[in-house]
């Protein structure tokens, strides 16, 4: 500091409501991640398996036995599927997979639904 010039002092309360401001974004951060991250973290998770099962129906075709299996899956990674919300089709040369589902999540005062939609290829054979 060069002589000459006065250092300009925050007034008491500021210090403590920037304190303040920063640990309730803390918290509102924290408690968004604990809402928000598992159903993405499942997401996720669904992926590498619907890979599989498209791989595993082009070769073998039982799609009641894929349906099944990712239906048990998601039930491991923590959400409920439907035998509605798993698709096995051919389409011209592919076989596709198609897994959607939905996910509530509850908000103070509000709530929100996640739509989540999963699909893989693999060439028919």
């Amino acid at each position: 500091m060069q002589s000459g010039q006065r250092r300009v002092m925050d007034p008491p309360g500021m210090t403590r409501l920037g304190m303040m401001v920063g640990l309730l974004v803390l918290v509102g951060g924290i408690y968004l991640g604990a809402k928000f991250i598992p159903p993405y973290w499942g997401y996720l998770s669904m992926l590498d398996p619907v890979k599989e099962a498209a791989m595993a129906a082009s070769s073998r075709g039982n799609e009641e036995r894929i349906r099944t299996g990712l239906i048990a899956k998601a039930k491991g990674f923590g959400f409920e599927l439907a035998e509605e919300n798993v698709e096995i089709v051919q389409e011209g040369s592919l076989v596709v997979v198609r897994v959607a589902w939905e996910v509530p999540v509850d908000l103070p005062r509000y709530r929100h639904t996640l739509r989540f939609r999963v699909e893989s290829q693999a060439p028919a054979p």
